[in-house]
């Protein structure tokens, strides 16, 4: 008798639903990545507003580099492979959101919101916002895209 046995075995992949509950997980790490660094630099420097976005945002950036390329890489592409693509898409979300975020604090449009005794930053909010389609392309297509399904 003979074993149906399939010598392959199954690919190592997220699905794409775990993979965006992640994504959106991530954001409010993220969210506290910038803002943490942003009012204590705002507070303890006199550095101009563009310097305070670019600081805190490469706190995040620094942060989710590490985490997403050695911890969570959960792709069959090989790391080796993917880290210029991930270098330039670090390099390309970081720039575009540290202008983002130097024209929204550069405008004050005072928009506030309050979680109980918590303020919530709306300017870093609506720059992750307003990224966040084209960095889930980025990150989740380009950079760690999954395999193609055999036809």
């Amino acid at each position: 008798m003979a074993e149906n046995f399939d010598p392959k075995p199954a690919p190592s992949r997220q699905a794409l639903r775990t993979r965006f509950f992640w994504f959106v997980a991530g954001a409010g790490v993220n969210y506290l990545l910038i803002s943490i660094p942003f009012k204590w630099l705002k507070a303890h420097t006199d550095l101009p507003t563009w310097g305070l976005a670019a600081s805190s945002l490469a706190v995040s950036s620094t942060f989710f580099f590490v985490w997403n390329y050695f911890i969570n890489f959960r792709t069959d592409t090989r790391k080796r492979d993917a880290l210029p693509r991930y270098i330039a898409a670090v390099a390309c979300m970081w720039a575009l959101s540290t202008g983002l975020l130097t024209f929204l604090k550069s405008h004050d449009f005072h928009f506030a919101v309050s979680v109980g005794r918590f303020p919530i930053d709306l300017d870093i909010v609506a720059t992750q916002f307003f990224l966040s389609g084209l960095k889930f392309f980025l990150y989740h297509k380009w950079v760690f895209p999954l395999p193609k399904d055999p036809a």
